[in-house]
């Protein structure tokens, strides 16, 4: 009955001792899947925080953009003003002038050349000066003497 009562007290020391080995190697596994899971946290908290970062100056680059958007916005509006009030006396000056002057400009020359023809004569009469070679007094003389005072 000791005996009995020995090989049974063994059984449940044997039993407990192989639950208590279980449950250790349970514990180590679930201390690694918590520290793996640990870890992956803080990555992704690294990764987040990196994001949030990128998200603050993408936000700020968009708001900056924004503005700059309203900025060529205003310019384009007033540029359409100016131009619906300006291009319409500006043609008019231009033909105006034409008219008095009987000149045809050449705007596709150099920037240093005054190139036209004048039309006031009986013949055609080409018009090329070196803005580089001639004072602006010159020049301005030049043209004057082309006009005609017979009215």
């Amino acid at each position: 009955m000791v005996y009995c009562f020995i090989l049974d007290l063994m059984s449940v020391e044997e039993k407990v001792a192989q639950t208590l080995l279980d449950t250790e190697e349970t514990k180590q596994k679930t201390s690694s899947k918590l520290q793996k899971l640990e870890r992956e946290l803080q990555e992704a908290c690294k990764r987040n925080e990196a994001l949030e970062t990128s998200i603050k100056f993408l936000q700020k680059e968009l708001e900056e953009l924004k503005v700059m958007e309203n900025e060529i916005s205003d310019l384009q509006r007033e540029a359409d003003e100016d131009t619906t009030t300006v291009i319409p006396s500006a043609v008019y000056l231009a033909k105006l002038f034409h008219n008095v002057t009987k000149i045809d400009w050449d705007y596709n020359c150099d920037p240093t050349l005054i190139k036209g023809i004048h039309y006031g004569g009986e013949i055609a009469q080409p018009i090329c000066i070196d803005s580089n070679q001639h004072s602006k007094l010159f020049i301005c003389n030049y043209l004057w003497s082309l006009l005609s005072t017979d009215w």
